[in-house]
């Protein structure tokens, strides 16, 4: 029986690349939300918002706010990296994370693979092993997402809508959980679940502890912090007063869809 965790060969990566359908569907999805949203909006009154705005200020906020998530991400990687994989300095994952956020404009989950890729050819980091460490940080940044999501909807009045909200990030963020203590413990004890659980790509969840939990917790909620105060501020720009209720349930659909 194949292991499906077996390592793969490490030249295995050469000359692969991303089918050419996976490149273009996203622009084609993001071409097609766009112009149905200057069909729902006409562009001249776009055209008038912007010309209206007082966006210099907060074009400064954001030039502040993408760098201070860019060091914040770069910080969780050097963390995690070291924690699990190979030492890799701050400074290092600054210089991944500079290459591979280009990428991940393009397509999130080349953005991913340049990651293992590059602690493939630099650190000799196996790549399933990167990938366990990776898949453990996307994991844990859905859970603060949609705890985000479950916070944000205590803000609103109690209603239909409100409620509906709260049920679905509350049986989210208990299945999310649910998962990490099924992979993280020995329990259940059963015998097939033990040898998922040692697979390779699945290492990192054996080996974290409470102090990763609240290292990558610090690390995400201020960046996501961040991004909820720039969202805000954004609004206000134009004119418009957002609360901070509908800013943290807004966050995890803005994130979805900008992955």
């Amino acid at each position: 029986m194949i292991d499906p965790a077996s390592e793969a060969n490490p030249g295995s990566d050469e000359g692969t690349s991303e089918p050419l359908w996976k490149m273009v569907v996203p622009w084609i999805g993001a071409a097609a939300i766009i112009g149905y949203l200057f069909w729902k909006v006409p562009f001249f009154e776009v055209w008038a918002a912007v010309s209206v705005a007082q966006i210099n200020w907060f074009l400064g906020i954001l030039c502040v706010a993408v760098v201070y998530w860019f060091l914040l991400d770069s910080l969780a990687y050097a963390y995690l990296i070291t924690r699990f994989n190979g030492p890799l300095s701050w400074k290092e994952a600054r210089s991944m994370r500079g290459v591979t956020y280009l990428l991940a404009a393009l397509n999130w989950n080349v953005g991913t693979a340049a990651i293992i890729l590059y602690l493939r050819r630099l650190k000799q980091i196996p790549p399933l092993e990167s990938a366990s460490t990776v898949l453990f940080y996307t994991m844990f940044d859905a859970l603060i997402l949609v705890f985000f999501a479950f916070l944000g909807a205590f803000f609103f009045a109690e209603n239909a809508v409100v409620v509906k909200v709260q049920q679905g990030a509350a049986l989210i963020l208990a299945a999310n959980l649910i998962g990490l203590f099924i992979l993280m413990s020995k329990f259940p004890n059963w015998a097939w679940l033990q040898k998922v659980r040692a697979w390779s790509v699945l290492r990192t969840y054996q080996q974290a502890r409470m102090k990763d939990f609240m290292v990558l917790a610090a690390i995400r909620v201020s960046y996501l912090t961040g991004f909820v105060g720039c969202f805000v501020l954004g609004a206000y720009s134009f004119g418009i007063e957002i609360p901070i209720g509908l800013g943290l349930a807004s966050i995890p659909v803005i994130m979805v869809a900008g992955a």
